[in-house]
């Protein structure tokens, strides 16, 4: 699944591409991966700029908001024309420009909506984990008390926005926590140490334009190419970069995780 420094990236190359574009029509080739709230019509609507909180892609339009969620295989391409291999082409936006705003989905899951009110879409997310309203102190009071591990804390997009199972595998890694460690148990300077390591983490990967491990593409149909600097996650059965111990691969409440069994000690 695409996580924030993905959806960074795409949101930065729309922002180039598309700005001040307009919608002309949309061509539904699934019906379910776009909803729009009753009234409001994609046609004719100015881009006026782009966002993104989380996971989300936020088209801002004059009086309403284009919001794509990826999910696990969700892409956005943009196109000059319409390209010969079209599988996996779930809805098709013809813009003014004469450009193609395409989205390809293999599984289905992912989700385009037209609203006039983002909070309605947004309002279970919390804080972006890029964004100032996510602090040190946020986190700390977020976590006082929590019996859940920290891995399960973050992967809640109600605590953190943006974050999924690669980056924090990543990110707990640098912060020599183990991802089953109680988060209510985290000392205030492990705390600080797992806050640094996340921004750290998601600022290198967006400037290596995302992890293609599977679906990920750029707006263009290019790679990531953060799969090449990663600590832990991927890397079961390899020699830890620090230490030398080899990486372990668990299932944590379903999800594969990756850590260091030397490096990263548990707390509970």
């Amino acid at each position: 699944m695409p996580e924030l420094p993905e959806v960074e990236t795409i949101v930065r190359e729309l922002r180039q591409k598309m700005s001040g574009d307009v919608f002309k029509d949309i061509e539904l080739r699934w019906p379910g991966s776009y909803q729009a709230v009753s009234g409001l019509s994609i046609k004719n609507r100015k881009i006026t700029g782009l966002d993104r909180k989380g996971k989300y892609i936020i088209f801002n339009l004059q009086n309403e908001f284009l919001i794509v969620h990826l999910r696990m295989t969700g892409q956005i391409i943009v196109k000059k024309k319409l390209p010969a291999d079209q599988k996996y082409l779930r809805v098709i936006f013809r813009m003014q420009s004469g450009r193609y705003l395409l989205f390809y989905d293999l599984r289905k899951f992912g989700r385009i909506i037209l609203t006039d009110d983002r909070q309605n879409v947004l309002k279970n997310t919390g804080p972006d984990a890029l964004q100032a309203d996510f602090s040190m102190s946020y986190l700390l009071k977020r976590m006082q008390g929590k019996t859940l591990s920290v891995k399960s804390f973050l992967m809640d997009q109600r605590n953190v926005a943006g974050l999924g199972n690669i980056y924090i595998d990543e990110s707990l890694y640098l912060a020599r926590l183990h991802p089953e460690s109680k988060a209510g148990k985290i000392s205030r300077r492990q705390n600080e140490r797992l806050y640094e390591s996340i921004k750290m983490v998601l600022n290198g990967a967006i400037g290596r334009m995302g992890t293609t491990i599977s679906d990920y593409k750029t707006t263009g149909g290019g790679f990531g190419e953060n799969q090449n600097h990663l600590y832990v996650y991927g890397r079961g059965g390899e020699p830890c970069i620090t230490c030398g111990s080899v990486i372990r691969k668990i299932k944590h409440n379903g999800r594969g995780t990756h850590f260091c069994p030397r490096c990263q000690k548990k707390i509970c």
